[in-house]
């Protein structure tokens, strides 16, 4: 970029500005509009607000029908939408901005389009009839009202300066880059100015293609300078035959970038993904010993892996689905481009610079997300062996907590049974003791009852107290031989359990056994010895 920018001036510049917005995407349907659908509608009332325009901070209230809608869901069966004009009463909203003081009176008009899913403004700014100066052309671009970035649209603009120098012009491009300069805060200009534009011809005027090169397709500027110097581009220009090719053309190119655009960024979760992918690997080398807790982290491990797998798949669908709508586009963007090129002044107009989008999508898009998907695929299959992998582990670990349980459960039920028993045997022993214990204390008729005396008042006990002491002392001795009895029998019970669950055992269990008259065994040859021959 020169440092000193040439003199010069222009007669009846325009600015104009076209920017897109998705009203419909196929996450969300096409019966409704998307949330945000309105931005670009609110990003014109702002704009509307910055320039003193009243009538284009009314635009949204001039675009809903009776319903309070704007325009139609797009379909096949409705071929109204793919150019559909939006202004409710009038085709093209005219407006004059209020003047600032400035002796150059700004004017312009918006034209606003639904072409099939998606949103188009067309706010074009201009001085008529009007001899401005280069760097008076800023003027057009208040403040940066019309700069490039994100807020404005979601899938990106276009701004295209046409513009016809007073005089002759000796160096075509300096002077594009003056305009440039002049409609841009020096910090974006720089920007597009970082590589040389591309140059071409169109309706026989010189054009120039200026990119600031941003990843983010919504941050990504398009600049076109065309200049009239040629006697039939004027009219050409007025006769608007190349307008409707011109913005579906533009349509396509801000969809096919902003679709590549997203599929780097699902080609970038994708692959965090796969590396948490082996980092969930990694973790199930390494599960604790105790089964509990063994269990409790595979049940977070495979909760959080099966996430993992969902968003991984929604990834690789994005992909699939952007490549598909970047063919679908790159078709249409052809399509328009050859209704270019057919109202193009033959021999004299040179589109290749809009030829060289259509060999980036062949060259780098579709082949660069191919080669993505080729990549993440075979991921997919790791995320789902790594899912059954963790349930098969799941399974056998339950299994082997339930056993436990039971085991426990039948060893809780076989001590219960056993105190009941033990218990029982006790208080009968206790209750035989008390029963028989009259008999060995000889009746005397004219024996008076013994009253109760407080304890170590005598030297004898009391028949009660002697009663209780021997019950109490056969219930414990009943007790204990039952606890034995018992304890044999379980031991006896468990002996027989391990010897029928040996593996010895399960072999003569499986054996056959063979019917009456049947006979077994392995079939023997049988040899008749014969005699020696005699001499």
């Amino acid at each position: 970029m020169s440092d000193t920018m040439p003199p010069g001036k222009v007669t009846n510049p325009k600015l104009t500005l076209y920017a897109f917005h998705l009203r419909n995407n196929l996450a969300q349907g096409y019966d409704e509009p998307v949330d945000d659908a309105n931005h670009l509608w609110e990003q014109c009332q702002q704009l509307g607000q910055k320039l003193n325009i009243p009538r284009l901070e009314s635009l949204i209230e001039r675009l809903q029908d009776n319903n309070g809608n704007i325009g139609l869901a797009p379909s096949k069966d409705n071929p109204k939408s793919d150019y559909l004009e939006l202004l409710q009463k009038e085709r093209l909203l005219n407006f004059s901005a209020i003047s600032d003081g400035s002796t150059l009176q700004l004017r312009g008009e918006v034209y606003p389009l639904q072409i099939h899913d998606t949103y188009a403004v067309d706010i074009t700014l201009r001085y008529p009839y009007s001899d401005v100066e280069v760097h008076q052309l800023g003027g057009l671009n208040h403040q940066g009202c019309l700069l490039l970035d994100s807020s404005n649209s979601s899938l990106g603009q276009t701004l295209v300066l046409f513009a016809q120098s007073v005089g002759d012009i000796q160096d075509t491009q300096a002077f594009a880059e003056a305009c440039l300069t002049a409609i841009l805060p020096k910090p974006e200009a720089e920007k597009f100015l970082l590589s040389p534009p591309v140059k071409g011809t169109f309706l026989g005027s010189p054009i120039f293609e200026y990119e600031n090169n941003q990843d983010n397709a919504a941050q990504n500027g398009h600049i076109l300078i065309w200049l009239n110097c040629h006697p039939q581009t004027e009219t050409l220009e007025e006769a608007g035959d190349y307008y409707q090719p011109l913005i579906n053309l533009l349509c396509c190119r801000h969809k096919i970038l902003y679709v590549y655009s997203e599929s780097r960024w699902c080609n970038h979760e994708a692959r965090i993904l796969y590396k948490q992918l082996e980092t969930q690997r990694k973790r199930l080398r390494k599960l604790p010993s105790e089964p509990a807790e063994k269990l409790i982290q595979l049940q977070h491990l495979i909760t959080e892996t099966i996430q993992l797998a969902f968003d991984y798949a929604n990834h690789l669908r994005d992909l699939a689905v952007h490549r598909n709508t970047i063919e679908a586009n790159g078709k249409n963007y052809c399509f328009w481009l050859k209704q270019l090129q057919a109202i193009s002044i033959e021999g004299e107009d040179n589109l290749d610079f809009w030829q060289q989008l259509i060999n980036r999508i062949q060259e780098k898009f579709i082949e660069q997300i191919g080669v993505d998907l080729a990549y993440l695929i075979p991921a997919q299959q790791l995320f789902q062996q790594m899912i059954d992998t963790i349930r098969g582990m799941v399974e056998i670990l339950a299994e082997e907590q339930a056993q436990v349980r039971e085991q426990q459960d039948k060893e809780r039920d076989r001590n219960l049974q056993t105190t009941i028993a033990v218990v029982g045997v006790g208080i009968g022993f206790t209750g035989l003791a008390a029963a028989s214990f009259p008999y060995l204390i000889p009746p005397d008729a004219k024996t008076t009852p013994i009253p109760l005396q407080p304890p170590f008042t005598s030297g004898s006990l009391h028949p009660f107290i002697s009663v209780l002491l021997l019950s109490l002392i056969f219930g414990f001795l009943g007790a204990g031989v039952a606890k034995v009895v018992t304890m044999l029998i379980s031991l006896c019970s468990d002996k027989r359990a391990k010897l029928k669950s040996s593996p010895k055992n399960q072999l003569l269990n499986q054996a056959n056994t063979p019917e009456v008259g049947q006979v077994t065994g392995v079939q023997q040859k049988v040899e008749i010895p014969t005699q020696p021959p005699r001499k």
